[in-house]
């Protein structure tokens, strides 16, 4: 069962909810909240931090010193990043959603932005920006315009994203699926546009993606990956058919032949792309 600590006057009209899962994460965690004012979550703002099952006590005592202040912190079993931001985003008010990892951080600016052309360009569904890479690895995290085929190779997006709440919930949220195989922000951007979803690209360095060690040596290989990998495949077998390939490859070809040929190679010739990367002819990763 879930603990809920309630700031009450979060529970109006709330225009942007910004869902926040920590697991021990609290020598971060601070560096997140104080990205944002502290009145935010006295007006229509709200922080919503989710303990997905901590147990270092530096991390239990900062969230408990965040209740005392007032912020939302729910409290749940260790059950991984979809049951957090789903479980985070149900308990929230926003009509936007912003996810945040508690190691991460975000500008003001991106919020305000995002919201503005939320409410004034109805059409749009998600907003993202440019980010940085900071702690052991620093330099740009160039995204670009959005491009569903790239999107539909690779996950070139990063997790924080401003999106509707309705566009959430239109996809039945974070597949939990995929909770502890990871991805699962890839699958919901992919869920989104495959659902007649329009991402704005705010061509800003608005958010900070934070390297540690561990994430630098991450592998994409293997048989956690191949799962996931496949799951996506098959969970959206509709939109990465042949004819819905071939549909867009009327639209797109003539200014993404590489990727198309990257897409085409992954979907139906998966080995022979494999033993490409691994000559190092191509490059699984990095698209462009």
């Amino acid at each position: 069962m879930s603990n809920y600590y309630t700031n009450t006057c979060c529970m109006g009209n709330v225009l942007l909810s910004i869902i926040i899962p920590c697991y021990n994460h609290g020598q971060y965690l601070m560096e997140a909240i104080n990205c944002f004012p502290d009145y935010w979550h006295q007006e229509k703002y709200e922080i919503v931090i989710i303990n997905d099952g901590s147990t270092e006590t530096h991390t239990l005592e900062t969230l408990q010193e965040l209740a005392r202040q007032g912020y939302r912190v729910i409290h749940q079993q260790n059950q991984g990043l979809c049951s957090a931001r789903n479980n985070g985003i149900n308990a929230s008010a926003g009509k936007y959603i912003l996810p945040l990892d508690s190691d991460d951080k975000v500008s003001i600016q991106y919020i305000y932005e995002a919201i503005e052309i939320l409410e004034n360009q109805p059409e749009y569904t998600v907003v993202y920006c440019d980010g940085e890479y900071f702690n052991a690895k620093t330099g740009p995290w160039i995204i670009g315009e959005f491009n569903l085929q790239r999107l539909m190779l690779w996950n070139y997006m990063h997790v924080s994203a401003v999106f509707r709440r309705e566009a959430w919930q239109k996809v039945g949220g974070y597949d939990m699926n995929l909770n502890r195989l990871g991805f699962e922000d890839w699958d919901l951007w992919l869920s989104i546009a495959f659902t007649g979803g329009k991402f704005y690209y705010l061509k800003k360095s608005l958010f900070a993606y934070r390297i540690s060690p561990n994430s630098m040596v991450r592998s994409f290989t293997g048989s956690k990956y191949k799962q996931m990998q496949d799951y996506i495949h098959q969970k959206h077998r509709t939109y990465l058919s042949r004819d819905h390939l071939n549909n867009h490859l009327v639209l797109f070809m003539k200014r993404s032949k590489r990727l198309w040929i990257k897409l085409f190679l992954r979907i139906y010739f998966p080995g022979y792309l494999s033993k490409l990367v691994k000559k190092g002819k191509v490059d699984d990763v990095n698209i462009f």
